[in-house]
This record gives C-alpha cells, structure tokens and sequence, in this order.
C-alpha cells in the first residue's frame, strides 16, 4: 500500500495557518485537503508537476468547493506550491514527501518492460519447431505477467475520490517506455552508491549527460550499475584524497571520469604526499595536472 512522509508538525505549521487566514477556514480541515491532494498525486501527477492541471482539477482533488483560483492562490503565496522552471505549477518538495515511492514505481515499470521483452524474445525463438511448424502454447505467458503487474499496482494506489479522464485514459492505453531509464538509472545510484550526495532532481543537464552515457555504452543498464558498484568501493572518490575533494554524480556521468572508473584507473589511487617544489610555478603546474585529471564541468 502506498504512504507519504507526513510531519507531527503540518498540523499547526505556519503554511497551514497561512492558509487557513487566507481561506477563513480551520487548520484542520487545510491540513485534511493537503493530505488529498498528496495522495491524489501519487497517482496523477507521480513526478510532483501539476502543470497543464487546471486550478479546478487541483480543488476538487482537495475536495473543495469554494472558488479555485482563490485556493491554490492561497497555497502558492504559503509556499506549498512552487512554480517550475517551465513556469507550470509544481509540489513543494515532493521528493521528501513521495521520492521513495515514485522511485520505486519507475524502478519496477522498468524491470517489468524488461521482463515482458525477455519473455516475448524466448516466446519468438520457441514459436518454430526443427521442421518449421509451431509448437502447441496452450496460454499467453504476457497475459499472466501482465496481470501480476496489474495487482501490483492496484495494491499500491490509495482510493480517492477524484480520477481525471486525462489519467482515466493513460490507464486504458500502456504508455510507450521511455528509450532511456533516466529514473531508474537515478535510482540504481542511489541504491549503490549510499555514500555519495543523492541527486533530487533529474535536471535537462543531467539527462543529457545520460542520455549520452547510456548510447556511448549501447543501453547497457548493467554498465551503469558496475560503475556505481565500482565508484562506492573506491575511497579515493569519497573524499579520502589530499585535498578532501569527492566526485558526485555529474562527475562519474562525464565520459572520462566514467570510462576511467571502469578501467579501474583509480583502483590503486592513494592520499599524494604534499606537493615539494622551489617555484611557484611548478606548484600551480603541479595542481593544475590534478584538477584536470580529477575533476571538470559536466562535459557530454
């Protein structure tokens, strides 16, 4: 069953009250509508974006019936709603709300799609017998796995009581996967690299230099993986240097750091011993050569 992170303290938090004033309404019932509107998301806006979502759409997800405007005008000046880059409306902080979950969800849509086309290639090759006619299959093997992934995903979703026919329809039509697991990739590193700074958002940069990656390594996921496996066991990348410096994840997504990685170039890496030298220009020279060897913008 599906959850989100709730604080003891959204009860009587300033936003709340803010909101509150702004409506003339109790706090307890703004807390009640935000908490709707929360799970309402899980299911119809997973990512935290409510852009192309009407003022009324996001109303009757709370379940109010006064003016709609007014309402999430009241909910963007209290800072509950943020707008994007893309100037649409968007969840404040939905990741710390839902990020585990949503993650999760992207993550099993992609083993799924996974399993479905390993099961379709050996259902190809099994369709012919050695004098060329087809074998007898009693039952589809896709409508079994479909429907497993059906109940699992039925068992996640909270029941409310608003659906959008926009949503109504995605779920009648399977949604063409995404050429390129940027969410899954996303997740893969936090999953193997727990030591190093988690990325929160999965900016035009970042899925550039992914999408870069993921066709210089012919869409190998488990290429991906290995280089997480490899970066968190390498202590020279989390900080243990002369300089106390650590790479991220932009940095193993630039195509040197990544292919020197998986070469093991920084397997035997070990803290340098302070750098010795009669000029100042050897100094700088000498620096220079680390911070081009080590670090760099994110190139793709």
């Amino acid at each position: 069953m599906a959850w989100i992170k709730i604080d003891q303290t959204l009860r009587d938090h300033k936003k709340v009250l803010s909101v509150s004033d702004s409506l003339d309404i109790e706090p307890v019932k703004v807390t009640g509508m935000l908490v709707l509107i929360w799970l309402w998301s899980l299911d119809n806006a997973p990512d935290g974006s409510l852009g192309g979502i009407s003022n009324r759409s996001i109303a009757r997800a709370a379940q109010w019936d006064g003016d709609a405007d007014e309402f999430v005008e009241a909910l963007k000046n209290a800072g509950l709603l943020d707008i994007s880059a893309e100037g649409g409306l968007e969840l404040h902080d939905w990741y710390e709300y839902a990020g585990k979950l949503v993650e999760k969800r992207e993550a099993e849509r992609e083993r799924s799609r996974l399993r479905r086309a390993k099961t379709n290639g050996q259902q190809a090759d099994d369709q012919e017998t050695t004098d060329g006619r087809p074998t007898d299959r009693p039952t589809d093997d896709r409508e079994e796995t479909d429907g497993k992934e059906k109940s699992r995903v039925e068992k996640s979703r909270v029941d409310i009581s608003f659906t959008s026919e926009a949503n109504a329809s995605e779920e009648s039509e399977p949604a063409a996967a995404d050429p390129i697991p940027y969410e899954v990739i996303k997740t893969c590193y936090h999953d193997h690299c727990p030591s190093y700074p988690r990325i929160r958002k999965l900016s035009a940069n970042r899925k550039k230099a992914i999408a870069a990656r993921w066709k210089e390594y012919k869409g190998n996921l488990g290429t991906f993986i290995e280089l997480f496996d490899m970066a968190e066991a390498l202590p020279f990348l989390k900080g243990v240097n002369d300089r106390n410096w650590a790479a991220d994840f932009d940095w193993l997504m630039k195509s040197d750091n990544m292919a020197k990685v998986l070469e093991g170039k920084y397997e035997n890496t070990v803290r340098r011993a302070p750098i010795r030298t009669g000029s100042a220009g050897g100094t700088l020279a000498a620096l220079a050569d680390i911070v081009a060897e080590e670090e760099g913008g994110l190139r793709v």
